[in-house]
């Protein structure tokens, strides 16, 4: 410990004596290791954190794949009826020591007199025990508070919110809190840390399963075994592996799929319907990350991210070697006299490797600050619109831990073949002080330039990567929706929150688009259930009128459900027929707006006005519902995804089960300005009832491309960076050879060599480090570009205008670096050069 002491403070002291140096390297690493530290950050807490539950390795999360018959509210491999859930949790105690259920949704939350839009989660009585959650306050759910319908109006609050909004008041217990103006009692809060399944979203409160009904009033199908939308959890019995309690529950999943098959529900569909749904799989993998919406969005980005901040890194540590390299030749005397003195080379090798760990923990400090300002800036991306993911930037003990370790690896890294080369010396040539020794000799100069060639074969590598993330960004923003995106603005109202009924509910939409459209301004305005490319979707099962069906195929097109005016305020053509109007009540609103690719898919050259469809795929459909019209294509998901085969039905269709609806109104100015006026009729309607999503079109699409955004912006700045830090690399060695041979130079002069002839000498190790780095780069970009292929668009991982982009911004800033030694060479006067050692 002493000798290491001793170490630590010669280091320091080298240190004081050579501050430029210092700053530099640690600078260097700063950034490398900061833009590690800033990635790894997000990705611990949204891909690698384990729950804060009891023992979150034991958790599994229930699947299931293959064709489902009914409605499904998100992704249908993670969702299941509550009726399944109740059979699937009576029959798997032989392998699991409990099965929960939970369904997150938005609602309004009134305290006192204020009311709220927050995120609260629909869980089953035993959702608390099975994960071994305990109570800050009060108590948890039971069994009991889920066991009869509508019959159990309790709370349980999340700690953050708990501690938030009623100032960690202990006395919550027993107050009385509006849910969609449902009274409920406050019956405790959930312990400290936790947050629910889904670490990023925060949960406000939990509501009983039973209650459903006041949560989500427009679809309460609690009891419906078509219906699945619950998603499923488990415990692991002790001694049980997710292999046999897979194989177990997967026997017991397809008979209750055989029970429910013989329901009145299938008699009426064609038998291929049946044994299509007896094709679902049940499926079962580990949930001790929980469950997450943003993770499966983010997951590809952060780890392309990941790849490229340790290029970033890589190319540091080559930057500094090179740099440590150049200062070992300056120091090669001083290590003499020590050797000659006595020191061992263990002892110096440790103490200069002792000299680049302290450098690179120097660089690890500085690189926290730097990662603390990355993450904000990374989270102004992930972070858009309403989105209230939780990422905290502050670094807590596993952030500084990491942190930690890769400054002391890359201490290491960097450091040991410099100080192994520094200790490698020929004690009577340096103590004689002859040249050659004093500047580090051959091996010296092949190994900077060996590190040379690696940085600038890192470095295009990344500026390959960053030409083809901008150029599939460049491509989707140049993708056309369909619609004119100019003068656009779109909010979201949901009377359904304040337990509207139907009856109201409708009143309340004729009455809001008419009065936004009575706006002076407002040019046109519709309504829309699927917002406009905000990744929403509506599929569902129809009969097409002479449509024969392949065995096997389902006919289900993506729906919406719009008012009249929508087409022309979205200004998507018409191309055949008309919009829907008060004409269409006299027919129970029985009538449907196709897309064109919808018109050819299924009715090929033939008009499809007039035909008929409806909704459900039942042997005796009857084909009650007519096609008026047939309007141009356009996207619906997002600029990325096809928009596919596309029905529109009148919303007035759909009054019992629409909630929620987004206003679109075309402006004929600019859109921001008409926002008051458009908040003000919402309010003149209800005060109480919140505006969500208020935004233009145009911020919607940039929205929709933030992850794109977020790739080709930082995959830009860390290949600038890295091709900066190369070219202080290709820099350092040119300097260095100029130096090295200084004499030769000289001679060369003294002998009647041209400027000219000199400076090409530096120019041509110039050109045969960059081109080994380049065509060493070539390959290693050939060979990684295909693992982002599914992040790009339009664009092929060998695109040759990025490869070659990527080469000419590589050899210009080259050249930049070459320019300079090799005016220093071509200006060496003769004369010092003779007299230069």
């Amino acid at each position: 410990m002493r000798s290491m002491m001793q170490d630590v403070r010669y280091a320091l002291r080298s240190f004081r004596k050579a501050p430029v140096f210092t700053a530099i390297v640690v600078l260097s690493l700063a950034l490398g290791i900061g833009a590690n530290t800033a990635i790894f950050t997000l990705t611990d807490q949204i891909l690698l954190r384990l729950l804060p539950v009891r023992a979150p390795r034991e958790l599994v999360q229930l699947e299931n794949s293959g064709p489902h018959v009914g409605s499904t509210r998100g992704d249908s491999r993670y969702t299941f009826s509550y009726p399944m859930y109740v059979d699937l949790r009576a029959r798997a105690g032989d392998v699991l020591t409990g099965v929960m259920a939970r369904f997150p949704a938005d609602a309004n939350i009134g305290v006192g007199e204020g009311v709220e839009v927050g995120r609260v989660e629909l869980v089953s009585g035993n959702y608390f025990e099975v994960l071994g959650v305990g109570a800050a306050v009060g108590r948890t759910f039971s069994d009991e508070d889920n066991r009869n319908v509508d019959g159990h109006p309790v709370v349980v609050l999340g700690y953050r919110y708990w501690r938030e909004r009623f100032k960690a008041d202990p006395g919550v217990v027993g107050r009385k809190i509006l849910v969609n103006n449902h009274p409920m009692t406050v019956i405790g809060v959930s312990e400290e840390g936790f947050q629910g399944i889904d670490g990023t979203a925060p949960v406000l409160l939990r509501v009983p399963m039973a209650m459903k009904k006041a949560v989500t009033p427009t679809w309460d199908d609690l009891q419906d075994r078509r219906g699945t939308w619950a998603h499923l959890f488990g415990r692991l019995k002790p001694g049980v592996t997710l292999e046999r309690a897979k194989a177990k529950l997967a026997v017991d999943y397809h008979n209750l799929l055989v029970e429910e098959s013989k329901a009145a529900f299938f008699v009426e569909k064609p038998a291929e319907v049946r044994q299509q749904f007896l094709t679902q799989k049940f499926e079962m993998e580990a949930a001790s990350r929980g469950f997450s919406d943003v993770r499966g969005r983010v997951e590809k980005p952060l780890r392309v991210l990941s790849f490229l901040v340790a290029l970033v890194l890589l190319i540091a540590c080559a930057n500094v070697a090179g740099l440590l390299l150049a200062r070992a030749a300056a120091r090669r005397k001083e290590i003499a006299v020590r050797l000659a003195m006595g020191a061992g080379r263990l002892q110096l090798l440790r103490q200069l490797l002792t000299e680049s760990v302290l450098l690179a923990l120097g660089g690890g400090v500085a690189g926290v600050i730097v990662s603390v300002w990355s993450c904000d800036f990374l989270l102004t991306f992930l972070r858009t619109g309403d989105s209230q993911l939780v990422i905290h930037t502050t670094p807590d003990a596993r952030i500084l831990g990491f942190t930690a370790l890769v400054s002391i690896l890359t201490g290491m890294v960097f450091g040991f073949v410099p100080a192994w080369q520094a200790t490698r010396v020929e004690l009577a040539d340096t103590l004689k002080d002859q040249t050659a020794s004093v500047v580090g000799g051959r091996l010296q100069l092949r190994l900077r330039k060996g590190l040379v060639v690696v940085q600038v074969a890192l470095s295009l590598v990344l500026l390959i990567g960053a030409g083809l993330f901008v150029r599939s960004l460049a491509n989707l923003q140049g993708t056309q929706p369909g619609f004119q995106v100019e003068r656009l603005s779109a909010f979201t109202v949901d009377p359904s929150l304040l337990a509207y009924d139907e009856g109201r509910r409708m009143t309340f939409f004729r009455q809001l688009h008419h009065n936004v459209q009575a706006v002076r301004g407002v040019e046109s305005a519709a309504l829309t259930v699927i917002r406009v490319l905000a990744n929403e979707e509506w599929d569902s099962v129809i009969t097409v009128e002479g449509y024969a069906r392949r065995p096997g195929e389902v006919v289900s097109p993506f729906c919406n459900a719009v008012s009249k005016g929508y087409f022309k305020t979205l200004g998507m053509p018409m191309l055949a027929g008309r919009d829907f109007d008060e004409r269409d009540a006299a027919t129970g609103w029985k009538v449907a707006i196709v897309n064109r690719s919808f018109a050819e898919k299924y009715f090929g050259t033939v008009n499809a006005v007039g035909r008929r469809i409806e909704p459900g795929g039942g042997l005796n459909q009857k084909l009650e519902t007519i096609i008026i019209g047939v309007v141009a294509d356009a996207k619906y998901e997002s600029l990325r995804a096809q928009g596919g085969n596309q029905v529109f039905w009148p919303y007035e269709r759909w009054g019992k089960f629409l909630g929620g609806m987004q206003v679109v109104a075309r402006t004929t100015g600019e859109p921001e300005l008409l926002f008051p006026a458009m908040r003000a009729e919402v309010s003149r309607l209800d005060p109480n009832l919140p505006v969500k999503d208020m935004r233009t079109l145009s911020e919607q699409l940039k929205m929709s491309l933030v992850l794109e955004r977020m790739l080709a912006s930082l995959a830009m700045a860390f290949s600038l960076l890295a091709t900066l830090l190369a070219s202080l690399g290709l820099y350092g060695v040119l300097a260095f050879v100029v130096q090295s041979r200084t004499r030769e130079i000289g001679i060369r002069m003294a002998l009647g060599a041209e400027q000219a002839g000199v400076a090409w000498m530096v120019v041509r190790d110039l050109l045969m480090l960059v081109c080994g780095g380049a065509v060493l780069g070539l390959v290693a970009a050939v060979a990684l570009t295909r693992f982002a292929a599914s992040t790009l668009f339009g664009v092929q991982p060998l695109d040759p205008a990025s490869f070659g982009a990527a080469v000419v911004v590589l050899g210009l800033v080259a050249a930049a670096a070459g320019l300079l030694p090799a005016l220093r060479a071509a200006r060496i006067d003769p004369i010092g050069a003779l007299r230069y050692e």
